[in-house]
């Protein structure tokens, strides 16, 4: 059982959810291995978000559906839950007028006693964190005079502070460049690599996913259709049939990968 345990960190069984009458996840049933990058994918509405809001109990799942090192978080508190994993949401609005380095910060305080302040280790981490982002050199500003890319990288900076065993990243490069996209994913990359972390991350661009991720879940109409290697869930039927477009699937002459072309429906 404690082999198991360490290799499904995160264990999902028979997830259901839905937002009034609307149902938006129905029986989802998945094993995360530990040390791996997962990315999930599928069409806009298919419930991606929504699974990865029930995995970090930012939306409170059903008893006995999702575990955390054999764990169900239905009954593990909030402190609990920040040691176990950290999480980079989509929206990444705040309200309050802290410098990037006190919310950077923030990522250390499940650590922290009552009326405790940080210490230079945490500092250190915090740096750390930041340097391994690209956001040192914005430690002083306001969290809301920097641009949406800058914040994005910020909070991907204190999830990184947390140095918890798996991360959670909800559209993490939506608002970066192409240079921070890449400097970003490959900075995750090397936890998994290095850290022994397990990332679960939303996206988009299917590319990227192919790039970096051991294995991909491939969701639509609130169910897993396939999870498995980039080989394995980007073929061209799999694609079409999800999102009811036309591609050519090519091996990206670098890495190996699959690598996806769309095809103009006019010329299908």
């Amino acid at each position: 059982m404690e082999a198991a345990a360490y290799q499904y960190p995160i264990v999902i069984d028979n997830l259901s959810w839905s937002y009034g009458d609307k149902k938006i996840l129905s029986n989802v049933h998945l094993k995360i291995e530990r040390n791996r990058f997962y990315s999930i994918i599928g069409p806009n509405g298919s419930g991606k978000t929504t699974l990865l809001k029930n995995i970090s109990k930012a939306l409170e799942p059903r008893k006995n559906t999702v575990f955390v090192d054999k764990q169900d978080i239905a009954s593990m508190k909030p402190r609990e839950m920040a040691r176990k994993m950290a999480n980079v949401p989509q929206n990444t609005n705040i309200d309050f007028e802290f410098s990037a380095m006190d919310i950077v910060m923030m990522g250390r305080s499940p650590y922290f006693r009552r009326f405790q302040s940080e210490s230079p280790r945490d500092v250190e981490i915090v740096k750390e964190a930041m340097l391994a982002t690209s956001t040192w050199h914005l430690k002083d500003k306001n969290i809301n005079e920097i641009s949406g890319g800058e914040r994005q990288r910020v909070i991907v900076a204190r999830a990184l502070a947390q140095q918890t065993d798996i991360i959670l990243l909800d559209e993490p490069i939506s608002q970066l460049d192409i240079h921070h996209q890449i400097e970003l994913m490959d900075t995750v990359r090397k936890l998994v690599r290095e850290s022994k972390v397990t990332v679960i991350a939303v996206l988009h661009d299917l590319n990227i996913a192919a790039q970096y991720s051991d294995s991909m879940i491939l969701v639509h109409e609130g169910q897993v259709v396939l999870g498995g290697t980039p080989e394995q869930v980007l073929t061209e039927e799999n694609i079409k049939r999800v999102y009811q477009l036309p591609v050519h699937i090519i091996k990206n002459p670098v890495s190996g990968k699959p690598h996806v072309i769309p095809v103009p429906m006019e010329r299908e």
